[in-house]
């Protein structure tokens, strides 16, 4: 079966982490769940700092002044609530190691809650956002037919 999607349209949007999705949706109201959304929140906000079309600065800034007054009122412990707004403020600059390192915080914090897929997910967006080298101008990653 080809691909019905014409070679000019902009290749499809995916969240690196369906896993982490799935856990926070199963997770139980209150702390666990909480916990799990935040995490989902900065792992979002990562994956504008990476792929072939990184968000610019400005558009990053301004996902993470939208995301900040969420993040007060998430009823998380304060350790967490202080590797969220970590990441979140890695996410507005353009050192993708610092989101990398902020990114495993979060981790390491939440991981009781998560499963084995949603841990190989962050771990898998955290060495992304450590190895990936930045795109070449005018290279694409679609083939021209």
């Amino acid at each position: 079966m080809s691909d019905a999607t014409p070679p000019f349209a902009p290749p499809r949007a995916v969240f690196p982490c369906p896993g982490l999705a799935v856990q926070a949706a199963k997770a139980p109201l209150g702390g666990p769940r909480e916990a799990l959304l935040g995490t989902m929140m900065v792992a979002r906000l990562a994956t504008g700092m990476r792929g072939p079309y990184p968000l610019p600065l400005a558009a990053r800034l301004a996902r993470a002044n939208g995301v900040r007054g969420w993040l007060t009122a998430l009823a998380v412990p304060t350790k967490l609530r202080a590797a969220l707004q970590k990441a979140l403020a890695a996410s507005a600059e353009e050192d993708r190691n610092a989101m990398a390192e902020a990114l495993e915080g979060v981790t390491d914090i939440t991981a009781p809650n998560m499963d084995r897929v949603a841990r190989s997910e962050m771990t898998r967006l955290i060495s992304g956002l450590r190895s990936e080298m930045p795109p070449l101008a005018g290279v694409s990653h679609r083939p021209v037919e």
